[in-house]
């Protein structure tokens, strides 16, 4: 009896304070129990009752325990729900298990039942062989019919998605909003949350995040192409990337806020941190380089390629620039080409302008239809026009002058103002102080430099011969002639000529004319050693004042800078007015002579009578 004794508490219901310990062996029971049941050879029973009778329990305690007889298990009372605990001796311990062997261990089904999971009694995520779905988070792919071969990963992935079909999406809310809409891969928190399209790609967090029911898109980085975006073929790689596109079709935005204000403009392709970035509505704009084509909002047809190229542009088009800073501060204008570090870097409103080389064309502002090929070349040039410069610093003076052409290094390098020149050859053209000068042609004049307009040059210092196969030939037509008179001075011109022989100073001419002696090279004073025959320009101004001849074939200095010349030719019409004048004597002489001759005829008749005579009277 006294092995019961124990239990004779419990029976009577005596509302003890002690511990109570059931055994044979009458030992205390343990300090960390209140009821401490002890055997070898028995157990203990709980109550037993059908799945019915347990759920009609009243108000059951939190940690209540029965055998439920209907399902063969233990259940015990959870804080708000009944708890069955598992008879399976290969259940899964929350706090891991050991000696698994994944050839027969596994959590799953054994049939074609989808793998459920549930957190707080909420779906959390399913495995469905069916229809290849895979889900993990708190109410992925929740909503999902018959949609086939979607990944769902995150809390509220592919939330809607009800047919849809092969989409992935891997962080909270990525293609949340997605129903129908299938091939779509967003990876990153709220990527494609609100797309409803097909055929895109998203990877950061919010990219692509309000694209609604457009296709075929490409995000990749924080913000990318994240806009209300209703566009298609669009592909941005990079935070904020095409962050505000809505209508915009087939851009291509690579870097941090490369046309992050996009919205409908299209065709475009950003390559760089920065690029494109105030683009809002412009088309078929092509930039590769840090902040190149910045501020263009509105302009068309743009290429720049290079460190902030084409800069500051925002409506200009057709414009291509290539090279660090150029076209820079261009603002409105059309039409240029830039290739080289800051070529054409101040252009605003120019148009139709091609610079080509290091810093060409780097002062122009609104200068247009003007090509600069060489560094520096048309340097300083701010709104000259219709120039061609192609050389190394040809034209680098030039700031208002139009229509000048240089070829050749340096060449018209001191041009300012002045317009309709032409230079060829290294440091030809026109003079240091003659910068406004028009219409001249300079042609190997490097060490004397046109100083007047209307003038042709051909050659320089050392030049010793001028010439080719036929003569030179200048327009006489008397159509083009007015006011034709015959006061050419001959004789009285001519015969105050001094022809002289002389060597020529090159030294001398430098000197007066102010310019840059050449470099020394073979031959170059050759020329010096000639004797040649001529004239003094002085003493010819002098014998035409004289004779009171208007004389062109001499030219007075305009300034201290330059030189008398004579033009040789000119001095045909004065020889011919001599000969002319010495003919008509010779004629006026011949009359004389003609006269005197019959005089003398006529004397020497009368002559021949008188002797006839005297020989008559002699005779008798």
């Amino acid at each position: 009896m006294k092995k019961y004794l124990s239990l004779v508490f419990l029976v009577i219901g005596m509302n003890l304070q002690a511990q109570v310990a059931v055994n044979t062996d009458g030992t205390a029971p343990d300090n960390s129990a209140m009821l401490d049941v002890k055997s070898t050879s028995k157990g203990m029973l709980v109550p037993r009752m059908t799945t019915a009778q347990r759920l009609a329990i009243t108000t059951p305690a939190a940690g209540l325990l029965v055998f439920d007889n209907t399902t063969n298990s233990f259940w015990f009372r959870g804080a708000a729900a009944w708890m069955e605990i598992s008879t399976s001796s290969s259940g899964w311990n929350v706090t891991g298990n050991s000696g698994t062997d994944t050839t027969v261990n596994f959590i799953g089904t054994t049939d074609n039942m989808p793998l459920a999971f549930r957190v707080n009694n909420q779906a959390a995520g399913k495995i469905d062989q069916v229809l290849t779905n895979t889900s993990i988070g708190c109410q992925s792919l929740t909503l999902n019919t018959t949609g086939t071969a979607n990944a769902a990963f995150g809390t509220a992935t592919l939330y809607n998605n009800a047919t849809g079909t092969f989409n992935t999406a891997v962080g909270i809310n990525s293609l949340y909003n997605s129903i129908s809409g299938s091939y779509n891969t967003g990876v990153g928190a709220r990527s494609l949350q609100f797309t409803t399209g097909s055929f895109n790609t998203a990877v950061g967090a919010s990219a692509l995040r309000f694209n609604t029911y457009a296709d075929n898109n490409t995000a990749l980085g924080y913000n990318a192409l994240q806009g209300f975006n209703v566009g298609q073929d669009n592909t941005g790689i990079g935070a904020q990337a095409l962050f505000a596109n809505t209508l915009g079709v087939d851009n291509t935005a690579v870097g941090t806020l490369s046309l992050s204000n996009n919205t409908t403009g299209d065709y475009n392709t950003a390559m760089g941190s920065v690029v494109l970035t105030s683009n809002s509505t412009g088309n078929n704009n092509t930039a590769t380089g840090y902040q190149s084509l910045y501020s263009n909002s509105i302009g068309n047809n743009n290429t720049a390629s290079g460190f902030k190229s084409l800069y500051s542009n925002s409506d200009g088009e057709f414009n291509t620039a290539d090279g660090y800073m150029a076209l820079f501060s261009n603002d409105y204008g059309a039409g240029n080409t830039a290739s080289g570090s800051n070529a054409l870097f101040a252009n605003t409103g120019g148009s139709g302008n091609t610079a080509v080389g290091n810093s060409a064309l780097v002062k122009n502002n609104s200068g247009s239809s003007n090509t600069a090929v060489g560094e520096n070349s048309l340097f300083l040039n701010t709104s000259g026009y219709s120039n061609t410069a192609i050389g190394e610093s040809c034209l680098y003076s030039n700031t208002a002058g139009y229509s000048n052409t240089a070829f050749g290094s340096s060449a018209l390098s001191y041009n300012t103002g002045g317009s309709n020149n032409i230079a060829i050859g290294v440091g030809s053209g026109t003079s240091l102080y003659a910068p406004n000068i028009y219409n001249t042609v300079s042609i190997g004049n490097n060490d004397h430099l046109n100083g007047y307009q209307n003038q042709v040059f051909l050659g320089n210092t050392s030049t010793g011969w001028i010439g080719g196969q036929v003569t030179w030939s200048t327009y006489s037509d008397a159509r083009i002639k007015n006011n034709i008179t015959g006061d050419v001075v001959g004789l009285a011109f001519i015969t105050r000529l001094r022809p002289v022989t002389y060597h020529i100073s090159d030294r001398a001419i430098v000197s007066i004319s102010g310019d840059k002696e050449t470099a020394d090279f073979p031959g170059k004073y050759d020329n010096e050693k000639v004797k040649y025959s001529g004239f003094i320009a002085q003493e010819v101004e002098q014998a035409a004042k004289a004779s009171g001849y208007d004389f062109s074939g001499y030219t007075a200095p305009r300034n201290d800078k330059e030189l008398y010349t004579l033009s040789y030719e000119q001095f045909v019409v004065p020889l011919v007015k001599s000969v002319q004048e010495l003919n008509a004597l010779n004629e006026a002489q011949k009359v004389t002579n003609e006269t005197l001759k019959s005089t003398i005829d006529e004397l020497k008749a009368q002559n021949e009578k008188l002797l006839q005579r005297i020989e008559k009277l002699e005779s008798k």
